[in-house]
């Protein structure tokens, strides 16, 4: 009698082709960076190698990526996707909760361009433009453009959030070794009425606040010194908005001030030449 099992154990091992990031990125049309950071929030575990540590990818976890993917294009939050992932909530499930979301965004959209249209019939100039009325318009519960005060309120959380990842400390006094930049920073977090843990010093130091880690280095000035401060994971600092309003609002945050330093340009060109 022939033994057969190797020859069957080599085929199946065979059908299960390993990729390392680069290949499972192309195959599965997610970035490496991504890959890397569904990894980091429990989306995904793939296998690792026993010879080089490096990251096996099967076809198990392109299907994974994929899924990721199309979901991500919906519009789902991570978390969503990482209870259906784990089997914890039915896709179905999710899927309604998510239409439901966005029948409601494509009714505020619906409003918006309603309200464009009709302030595009009146030819609106912009000195002449009644914008109190309009803002109270877009805030009245009964107004069609009610939906404007929800994307104020999202523009403050994608500011306020924004303003976690990357901040500035202005130093009065000069900061010229470990000692100078620690002083600051633990200056900052009292005058803030809340403390900073430095977990490394030097003058490259880092430190926890908020429960945000933060990395830090000087800015020298022409009259005083600078600090400036950048999460270590800014990844991890989410708004729990859709991928795309949030995206659509942090362009809107830098575009507002370039806008109105036109326009207040342009009002003192203007007034200069009467």
């Amino acid at each position: 009698m022939l033994d057969l099992q190797p020859t069957l154990w080599c085929s199946v091992r065979a059908e299960v082709k390993q990729m390392n990031i680069k290949q499972a990125a192309e195959q599965s049309g997610v970035s490496s960076p991504n890959i890397r950071f569904y990894e980091k929030e429990g989306l995904m575990t793939p296998a690792r190698n026993r010879g080089n540590a490096y990251r096996d990818y099967t076809a198990g976890d392109i299907r994974t990526l994929k899924l990721i993917r199309m979901l991500r294009m919906l519009d789902m939050p991570l978390p969503v996707i990482q209870r259906v992932l784990n089997g914890e909530q039915p896709l179905s499930e999710a899927l309604q909760a998510q239409q439901a979301v966005l029948e409601q965004q494509a009714a505020q959209l619906a409003g918006a361009i309603r309200f464009c249209a009709e302030l595009t019939q009146q030819t609106p100039q912009v000195d002449q433009l009644d914008v109190d009325d309009c803002l109270k318009r877009m805030q009245d519960p009964q107004e069609p453009g009610r939906f404007f005060s929800g994307w104020l309120r999202d523009y403050r959380t994608v500011a306020e959030n924004e303003q976690k990842k990357r901040f500035f400390i202005v130093s009065e006094q000069s900061i010229n070794t470990p000692e100078d930049f620690a002083a600051v920073l633990l200056r900052y977090g009292e005058a803030q009425g809340s403390p900073v843990c430095i977990t490394k010093g030097g003058m490259y130091p880092e430190f926890e606040w908020h429960g945000i880690r933060y990395k830090a280095w000087r800015g020298q000035g022409r009259y005083c010194d600078s600090i400036c401060c950048e999460a270590l994971f800014p990844e991890s600092l989410k708004t729990g908005l859709p991928l795309r309003r949030e995206r659509l609002l942090r362009w809107l945050r830098r575009l507002l001030p370039v806008a109105v330093a036109a326009m207040v340009l342009g009002a003192l060109a203007l007034r200069g030449r009467m």
